[in-house]
């Protein structure tokens, strides 16, 4: 076929019209492809008169306008979203879910490429038009392909709404000199009222898809169907299936942007909502009735796909947590006020007892400790809570649960000191009292190893917080600790695995900080024989043991050691 078209006749019609019939989706999807490699760019051998192809009613004629290259991509884009809503919207679409699914991925293409996404960005009323077809396809599509690429479709189009406003922002910041300003334009869904409405609102539409979703997998979310069951074959949230749980997912991570896309009065109407929905979500997942056949036992979400699920929600809740509007002087005070209330409803989700997750609730709160402004977490009765959390969290029979415990306190301790100050202060009592107990109680495990190792992890960055004149005698509690962690030549042959590792991790972190602190080391040595005496007795156990794996690996080998341990640490 030559430029032009010359080949393709009116007499040519009906017998090609059966061809197009049966492929015209993955044509459509094709186009976008191509599209989307060039990335809506002409190329520099295009012809110069870019107009429309000629036909036989159009030879001869006169005067045909040459169109630019935006006009032609534009009408590229809007022939491509014609079609495709046209066919979604149909009624006898419902029995060709192959054509269905090219006329997703060909958005999906386009999407990807910036100039549509701009061009779709800046069109709310045609992004809402898309997202009605999306809530359809949502609600009357049970086939989990169409379902997923549904919910990249949403995110696509939340993202194109976002780069627009944030765009939008910054022209504005820059044209204004107000990079520095605490104040945004107001630029964003709900303006200067915050007033989203139903039907012509991009963020209103965006949560009805997401709460379609979350409904649909967790009806516990809706005070409507609580009780209810959820899908799947058990009848159970922990018989979710793994593509319902990347449903999940992806809804929870569309949902924790749309305050992105409000102005800050507009935030403060939708954070109630995606604030309810992600911690309800959490609720659900932490939940683990013991009754439940296959149901993990207390402490740690089990699965791969419900952790996942866990994962997006507490990526969401950080994504939240951390959004710019939650410091924006409009919309500061009403943030502070709902996320102080949506941590007092985190904070009484541990009243289940030991049948929750606990490590996902400490992430959780952790997130809000790390994350949001301290007024939220500074709070005189949820910090006390806070602590208290933490605290029987310390000591709490699951090893997992207090190692990851000590883990997120070390990242509490590293805090700003407003938020920090108080955990230290409380807790800090605490850990030593717990590394105390660990000479008489050594680990069994690796599971309880890494919790004495977590807490002497956290020790240290208690010790680093400290105020320079206050870390002498912090190190001064550490380093009798550690060497109360060593064994002398005869306990160190016969101990098991773990209580082993105890003893060269003690012995790494003595060689480490002894020469960082050799002040008070040399004052500890002298002021305690018995100290002395023991890191001497381990550390020539250690070197014999060193020895003798030596002399069975290559028994021609030397007797001195090829690797020697300091005796004195300085």
């Amino acid at each position: 076929m030559t430029f032009g078209g010359s080949f393709y006749t009116a007499e040519t019609v009906n017998q090609a019209r059966a061809h197009y019939t049966s492929s015209w989706a993955p044509v459509l999807h094709a186009t976008s492809l191509w599209l989307h490699s060039t990335g809506f760019l002409m190329p520099d051998d295009a012809p110069p008169y870019l107009s429309r192809p000629a036909t036989p009613t159009s030879m001869g004629q006169t005067g045909v306008r040459a169109k630019s290259p935006e006009d032609i991509n534009t009408d590229r884009l809007h022939l491509i979203l014609g079609i495709s809503v046209e066919f979604l919207c149909s009624p006898h679409s419902a029995d060709q879910m192959e054509n269905i699914t090219s006329c997703l991925r060909a958005l999906q293409a386009l999407l990807d490429v910036s100039w549509p996404r701009a061009k779709i960005g800046n069109d709310q009323a045609l992004s809402v038009e898309l997202l009605s077809v999306l809530h359809r396809l949502m609600v009357t599509r049970e086939s989990v392909s169409v379902q997923l690429a549904v919910l990249d479709l949403l995110r696509q189009i939340v993202t194109a709404a976002h780069e627009h406003v944030k765009e939008k922002r910054h022209s504005a910041e820059v044209d204004d000199g107000a990079s520095e300003k605490e104040t945004l334009p107001e630029f964003g869904e709900g303006r200067d009222t915050g007033g989203l409405i139903p039907g012509r609102s991009l963020v209103f539409g965006a949560l009805e898809l997401c709460l379609c979703v979350l409904v649909r997998k967790l009806p516990q979310l809706s005070p409507k169907l609580s009780g209810t069951s959820p899908t799947g074959p058990g009848g159970s949230v922990w018989s979710l299936t793994d593509t319902d749980c990347q449903l999940v997912a992806s809804a929870l991570c569309v949902l924790s942007e749309l305050p992105s896309i409000c102005s800050p009065e507009g935030s403060v109407s939708i954070l109630p909502s995606v604030l309810y929905l992600l911690l309800g979500v959490l609720r659900e997942l932490v939940h683990l009735p013991s009754s439940q056949p296959g149901a993990p036992a207390a402490g740690s979400v089990g699965g791969s796909a419900l952790g996942s699920v866990v994962q997006a929600a507490l990526q969401a809740l950080k994504a939240v947590v951390t959004s710019p509007m939650s410091r924006q002087e409009k919309s500061r005070g009403a943030w502070s006020l709902l996320l102080r209330s949506a941590l007092n409803t985190l904070l009484g989700l541990w009243d289940a007892g030991d049948s929750v997750d606990q490590v996902s609730l400490l992430t959780a709160l952790t997130v809000f400790l790390l994350s949001a402004a301290p007024d939220v977490c500074t709070a005189e009765t949820l910090q006390k809570l806070c602590v208290q959390r933490f605290s029987s969290s310390m000591e709490a029979k699951d090893p997992q649960v207090v190692s990851r415990c000590y883990q997120l306190l070390t990242s509490v301790f590293q805090a700003q000191p407003a938020v920090a100050v108080p955990y230290i202060q409380a807790l800090g009592p605490q850990l030593v009292r717990f590394l105390q107990k660990v000479e008489r109680s050594r680990p069994q495990s690796q599971e309880e190893l890494q919790g004495v190792l977590e807490g002497v992890r956290a020790m240290e960055a208690l010790i680093q917080t400290a105020e320079e004149t206050q870390r002498p005698q912090l190190v001064a509690v550490l380093l009798p600790l550690l060497i109360s962690f060593l064994l002398d030549e005869n306990a160190l042959a016969s101990a098991p695995p773990a209580s082993r590792s105890l003893h060269e991790a003690a012995l790494k972190d003595l060689m480490r900080l002894g020469p960082l602190h050799s002040a008070v080391f040399r004052s500890l040595i002298a002021s305690s024989p018995h100290l002395k005496s023991r890191l001497e007795a381990a550390v020539k156990g250690n070197q014999e043991s060193l020895n003798a794996k030596a002399s069975s690996a290559n028994p021609a080998a030397k007797s001195s050691p090829s690797i020697t341990l300091k005796t004195n640490f300085l």
